[in-house]
């Protein structure tokens, strides 16, 4: 069962830091990676900057007398969904039911932590990424959640690697557009035009790569890309699969069974922390109102695999309605044209989205007015060509180096 902690990031939360590291040896040993703070201030700071799989929470620290309850209501209140474990004293009986009612996973008791530990956190996290691609359905954005459910449903060995890695692009696609969308423009290394003119997967995660070592890579867009690769020493991993995946396609060979369950892994991780974290709501604005210091923003909100469903959000800012946006919950809408775009069929009405993918064929170079290629995100029916102002060779150009 210890596989299921390997490479899992955990954070411990305990004022006693060096009884916390000898309880939590064998975690390190199962191959987690740790980190240790000795408050709930800290913890919470952590998180918000972060990507953790698992929260271990000591009862009694600061702020509080339990300040252990003060951190899981304030994960509770801001909307976190990361599995936490809480380890108490003797005697702390009631505030571990509190504990539970806070939505913690699980207990532990301090002075059983040696034997029991390693155990407790296996089985939440096992459980937790056993869920996770079902989770991901419901809760992801539209044109992610579409991907993973196809991937989930699929039990074809060669056919679910092949959707696995699907996935895994458009994963990376749409991190792409949240990096688009939210960096200012400036070329990237190693991104030349070949790269953007038909993207594959590897150019996908090149531009992504590109994107995060930037000292002002927008917020969203860096907090998707570390939930699929928390560090740069996770590069390799990605390169490793990339290269399985050329194999496939140019030359026909299979992965390997230890490959298919690397991407698994890859996949389910990334969707537990997706789904854990504060993801903003993809959504597209139908209608404004300003009260003279507010926007009330009617939307419809593309979450899971089902219809958009209506909503309303307030916000300082305007929008232009019938585009896509990132609604963030404690941060301004984030415009995401040209590089996804929303279409309203016009039998059914439904509002669909559309994602850059390259751009339309040319002879030679692209001149400044190439118009950018849009793919649908979801399995309904192929949609018409897409038009938007921006969406030419000019405003591509700008992130990429001769």
């Amino acid at each position: 069962m210890t596989q299921h902690l390997a490479d899992m990031r955990i954070l411990i939360a305990d004022d006693q830091t060096d009884v916390a590291r000898t309880l939590c040896r064998p975690l390190q040993k199962a191959g987690a990676r740790l980190r240790f703070v000795q408050d709930g201030q800290t913890a919470l700071r952590e998180i918000t900057t972060r990507p953790f799989d698992l929260v271990l929470i000591d009862m009694k620290m600061p702020p509080e007398e339990w300040g252990g309850l003060w951190l899981l209501r304030q994960l509770k209140d801001g909307g976190w969904r990361i599995p936490s474990l809480v380890l108490s004293g003797e005697g702390a009986k009631q505030q571990v039911i509190e504990a539970l009612r806070l939505d913690a996973a699980d207990w532990v008791v301090k002075d059983d932590a040696g034997e029991e530990l390693l155990e407790r956190c296996t089985t939440t996290l096992a459980g937790r990424l056993g869920t996770s691609l079902k989770i991901a359905t419901h809760q992801l954005p539209t044109p992610l959640a579409h991907r993973f459910a196809r991937y989930a449903r699929t039990t074809d060995p060669d056919k679910k690697v092949r959707e696995g890695f699907y996935t895994l692009e458009s994963v990376l696609r749409f991190a792409a557009a949240l990096g688009f969308s939210s960096t200012p423009p400036v070329p990237l290394k190693g991104v030349t035009p070949n790269h953007l003119a038909a993207p594959s997967l590897g150019s996908w995660f090149a531009l992504c790569a590109a994107l995060a070592a930037l000292p002002d890579a927008g917020d969203d867009f860096a907090r998707m890309f570390s939930w699929l690769v928390p560090e740069p020493s996770s590069h390799p991993s990605i390169q490793s699969l990339i290269k399985a995946r050329n194999a496939l396609e140019h030359d026909g060979v299979t992965p390997t069974l230890a490959q298919a369950d690397q991407l698994d892994s890859l996949l389910r991780r990334f969707a537990h922390r997706a789904c854990a974290s504060r993801c903003g709501d993809l959504a597209v604005p139908i209608s404004m109102v300003y009260d003279g210091t507010t926007y009330t923003i009617e939307i419809l909100s593309l979450r899971g695999v089902g219809k958009p469903v209506p909503d309303k959000v307030m916000t300082q800012e305007a929008v232009i309605t019938g585009q896509p946006y990132l609604v963030p919950r404690d941060a301004a809408p984030l415009p995401l044209a040209p590089w996804l775009l929303a279409h309203t069929e016009s039998n059914s009405g439904t509002v669909r989205c559309l994602q850059f993918n390259g751009l339309h064929r040319t002879k030679g170079r692209p001149t400044a007015h190439t118009s950018f290629k849009y793919a649908k995100t979801d399995e309904g029916e192929d949609v018409p060509t897409a038009n938007h102002p921006q969406a030419e060779w000019q405003t591509l150009a700008q992130w990429t180096t001769a």
